[in-house]
């Protein structure tokens, strides 16, 4: 009697255990096809040709995207990631002389997963280049860029970029922030909303707006219009200018410098503020406004405007 109770009892520990372990068990096997790998790792590496390639466009989400020169005419693409899954590796859309990458699937409970990707771009590519990111911080500076055409969209992530030549360039973000280097094209578009832009040396036909970030350009060439819609300091340094300048900012201060052998119309408005130039004795007062001609043969138009800021001239 006592060892049927015995076994019996044994039993029913052993079956617990089976129903208990078999939830576990089942956890396991799901988790098998994927393996913890350390963010240093890559996880995922892909090479294409750009033989025939005269568009390239690099799209994900959250992750930090990282350029390098390649030696060869082989573009790489590394990526990191603390979860090793194929469904996880990027997606790549090639039709004709296009290349599109972008990011693959993610956990559905992300919790500490984590990706971030390398791309090692060819010297020798000089075609469309386009690079988007929502929250991932882009960045350019271990790169010298020469493409034909250069578009880099952020929404809040740092961009940041050292030396880029191009035909065109867009930039453009919400609430991130540009930390560029030297810029050069013919044309080269600045967009944003509530996001600073820090740029060193710019070259070319410069269209700059803001809703209400900051920005400074500490050596320009070239002319352009700059525009702060609301509010943000707006600060150009031209050392070279071929066209005419037009700078506005509606609640705060602008402060631009001019080559001092400039010799240009001048056009300064401000309804709320105070105009301060090195140039006085060349100026007059027109109604709401600050005219004059500077030189004895004008070859620039600068226009300022604010609606509630200071206006500061200096060549």
């Amino acid at each position: 009697m006592n060892n049927s109770f015995r076994k019996w009892g044994l039993f029913m520990i052993t079956k617990n255990h089976v129903i208990f372990c078999a939830p576990v068990l089942l956890c396991l096997l799901l988790f098998a096809g994927c393996s913890k790998t350390d963010t240093h790792e890559t996880a995922n590496e892909l090479r294409f040709s750009l033989t025939d390639i005269s568009d390239i466009t690099i799209s994900y989400d959250e992750e930090d995207i990282t350029f390098y020169d390649s030696d060869d005419d082989t573009l790489i693409i590394k990526e990191y990631m603390t979860v090793k899954k194929k469904s996880y590796f990027a997606k790549v859309k090639q039709r004709k002389n296009s290349l599109h990458i972008s990011e693959g699937g993610k956990p559905i409970f992300k919790g500490d997963f984590n990706r971030h990707i390398e791309i090692y771009l060819p010297l020798s590519y000089q075609n469309n280049l386009s690079i988007t990111t929502t929250d991932g911080n882009i960045n350019l500076s271990d790169i010298d860029l020469n493409v034909s055409d250069l578009q880099i969209d952020s929404t809040s992530g740092t961009v940041q970029v050292s030396h880029a030549q191009a035909d065109q360039m867009h930039l453009s973000s919400t609430s991130g922030t540009f930390k560029l280097g030297s810029l050069t094209a013919e044309s080269i578009s600045i967009k944003t909303t509530s996001g600073n832009v820090m740029c060193k040396e710019i070259d070319g036909s410069v269209t700059y707006t803001s809703t209400s970030g900051n920005a400074e350009f500490q050596s320009a060439i070239g002319f352009g219009r700059f525009t702060a819609e609301n509010s943000g300091r707006l600060s150009v340094c031209y050392t070279n200018v071929d066209g005419d300048l037009t700078l506005f900012n509606k609640n705060d201060n602008i402060n631009l410098v001019l080559p001092k052998n400039l010799e240009f119309e001048f056009e300064a408005i401000t309804k709320n503020g105070a105009i301060s130039t090195n140039f006085q004795k060349q100026i007059e007062t027109d109604g709401d406004k600050i005219i004059g001609t500077i030189g004895g043969n004008p070859t620039a138009v600068v226009k300022v405007e604010t609606k509630n800021g200071n206006i500061k001239v200096k060549q």
